[in-house]
């Protein structure tokens, strides 16, 4: 069962995502929508929209109104008691919810979402408080990522350089996407540090953004991550490096080509490889016709 809870979040008129948090103009959760737990906790739609407003309050989201807006739903991906792992420790109840921000105008920005999941112990609460106090946590902490996510568009190249050595991996993540979004060559020594994180998710946002910018610096490092990984990852690099192309990209191509167990990176890599081929083409016939043209 899904929980969703909508806002209208207006921006300023001449704002996308990234000038601010966006102006809330009103929070409602959708009819019939309560988890069967959290009804019989005995929560209803206010309770769960006072606590996502206070959430996105807290995050820096104003309340207005205002022409341009974002719809906001958040919903819960998953509600469930935990035991109590050790002897004499109380049971837990879990939430996992997913906060979505969608733009009401195809000039407010793009579709943003963050997930996170809370837990509350049920000593000394009612079923109700534990799992408003979950609700609220987890609400809280997606409505910082969001927030964190608008801050970081407002960005300078050097303030995001920087976030991508901080101690929270939900900065760094944000870091990455503002600069695979921006396409900007001069992050790119900075995101191949990345390619070390010790969060794989943050490598796999940092593969992604250097195939976005596609400088030829990126093939050697691109292949060491994907020397021993799973075949998916080492599937995903063979076509990264394939569109990036060049000498290194090329002789890697054709190693997987012709010695890879798994079938699938010799097909990516085979692929890859006549996409090399067909540019390389294309762009000879070009160099021809202009040197014919009188």
């Amino acid at each position: 069962m899904i929980v969703a809870v909508a806002a209208l979040l207006a921006s300023a008129p001449a704002c996308r995502r990234g000038a601010a948090p966006a102006t809330i103009a009103s929070v409602r959760v959708a009819d019939g929508a309560l988890a069967e737990p959290l009804r019989e906790a005995g929560l209803d739609a206010a309770s769960l929209e006072a606590a996502a407003r206070a959430a996105l309050g807290d995050a820096g989201f104003r309340f207005a109104d205002g022409e341009r807006s974002y719809r906001a739903r958040v919903d819960v991906l998953g509600v469930r008691l935990a035991p109590d792992g050790f002897a004499g420790s109380a049971p837990r109840v879990e939430i996992a919810i997913e906060l979505q921000l969608a733009p009401t105008h195809p000039d407010a920005g793009e579709l943003v979402r963050e997930t996170s999941t809370a837990t509350a112990t049920l000593t000394a609460r009612s079923p109700r408080e534990a799992w408003r106090t979950a609700f609220g946590a987890a609400a809280a902490d997606a409505a910082k990522g969001l927030a964190l996510g608008f801050a970081a568009e407002a960005k300078p190249l050097d303030a995001l350089l920087a976030d991508l050595g901080s101690g929270d991996a939900r900065v760094r993540d944000h870091a990455i996407r503002v600069l695979a979004d921006r396409r900007s060559p001069e992050a790119v020594p900075a995101l191949l540090e990345r390619l070390r994180d010790g969060d794989p998710e943050i490598v796999q946002r940092a593969v992604g953004a250097l195939a976005q910018i596609g400088d030829r610096r990126a093939v050697g490092p691109l292949i060491e991550v994907a020397q021993g990984g799973d075949p998916a990852l080492t599937a995903r690099v063979a076509r990264i490096v394939g569109d990036i192309g060049g000498p290194e990209a090329e002789g890697y191509l054709l190693t997987l080509e012709a010695g890879h167990p798994d079938p699938a990176v010799r097909r990516a890599a085979r692929e890859a490889l006549a996409d090399l081929s067909a540019r390389a083409e294309a762009s000879g016939s070009a160099v021809s016709a202009k040197m014919r043209a009188p």
